[in-house]
């Protein structure tokens, strides 16, 4: 069993990472309504070309970077308590929307949204009393039951895409965009998780080095660092493709459509690998299984905060804040 310590340790990190995760989402909402629209059937070229007119967006920007920034004590997190303790309690970061929600759109909270904010509140209690009692995953042993969960997972993914090409132009659209996003960002986790217990078993310091053996760990010639190679690019490539879905999912759906998605199998998915794959255990599986249907309770009753963007054809949103002394949408 992992010490308390460590635990404690491991939630306060990832409690630090998870404002900046939706403050990051909160402020790229508010950029992207200015921005145009990201399109896949433009090739990468053109989904380049789109961000690159984005980022000249501030509040975009600053999303952006927050969202990087989030990610460094959230790796530490996952290296200390792994990905089945850090992902639930990042999961409840839909508590920052609902602040957001109220202090800059000025939407008052109800009784039963208070009590979904309490629900939120006391999981990670219950998630460090389940008392993880595996946090290493074995790098051998996984390398099946890997291959599998990602031969199914892209699959799904992939379908996911090819659907939301299909049905451009439909309410559809931002539906399966979104999807794609979410499936993209599971497997980003599942990737994060590698690289967090990949780094831990090869003993890699913070040297003037460490961004170069984590890089190009391959070049290390040995088994272990194939492991952190694998784990950090999988990382990069799928979040980078997860990004580009999401945002695009946002210029095209309501929010509170396509975020409690991108929520709930971004939780979900990770979850079914770490018992499958990595075969992580907890010595009470009914308080963290008690933990997660919680989560899940208090996100949905909290989903309602989640806002209408300004859509590509022009329409506004039926919320709006205060710029200037004028009603923009967001």
């Amino acid at each position: 069993m992992v010490d308390t310590y460590t635990v404690t340790l491991g939630i306060i990190l990832v409690l630090i990472a998870t404002p900046m995760f939706n403050l990051a989402l909160v402020f790229q909402k508010m950029g992207l309504r200015e921005g145009p629209e990201i399109r896949f059937d433009k090739g990468f070229v053109g989904v380049l070309k789109a961000f690159k007119e984005i980022a000249k967006n501030k509040w975009w920007l600053l999303g952006a970077i927050l969202g990087i920034v989030g990610w460094f004590p959230y790796i530490m997190s996952i290296g200390l308590v792994g990905f089945m303790v850090a992902e639930p309690i990042n999961s409840m970061g839909i508590i920052i929307v609902v602040i957001a929600a109220n202090r800059i759109l000025g939407e008052k909270v109800t009784w039963y949204e208070f009590l979904a904010i309490a629900l939120l509140a006391i999981s990670p209690i219950l998630i460090a009393l389940a008392g993880i009692s595996e946090v290493a995953i074995d790098l051998y042993e996984m390398v099946i039951p890997l291959t599998i969960f990602l031969i199914i997972t892209f699959s799904i993914t992939i379908g996911s895409f090819v659907f939301s090409q299909k049905k451009r132009g439909t309410k559809f659209e931002g539906f399966f965009v979104m999807l794609t996003g979410s499936f993209f960002l599971a497997l980003g986790g599942v990737f994060t998780n590698i690289l967090a217990q990949a780094i831990v078993q090869a003993n890699i310091q913070l040297t003037w080095y460490f961004g170069i053996e984590i890089f190009f760990g391959i070049f290390w010639f040995d088994y272990i660092h194939l492991w952190v190679f694998i784990g950090w690019w999988g990382l990069a490539i799928c979040n980078l493709a997860s990004f580009a879905f999401y945002q695009s999912a946002f210029q095209k759906s309501r929010m509170a459509v396509v975020f409690p998605i991108l929520d709930s199998i971004g939780l979900s998915i990770p979850i079914i690998a770490g018992i499958l794959v990595f075969r992580q255990t907890f010595n009470n599986y009914f308080l963290f299984f008690l933990a997660i249907v919680l989560i899940f309770i208090g996100t949905s009753a909290l989903g309602r905060f989640q806002v209408d963007i300004k859509t590509m054809d022009g329409k506004k949103s039926s919320t709006s804040i205060k710029i200037g002394g004028t009603s923009e949408p967001i």
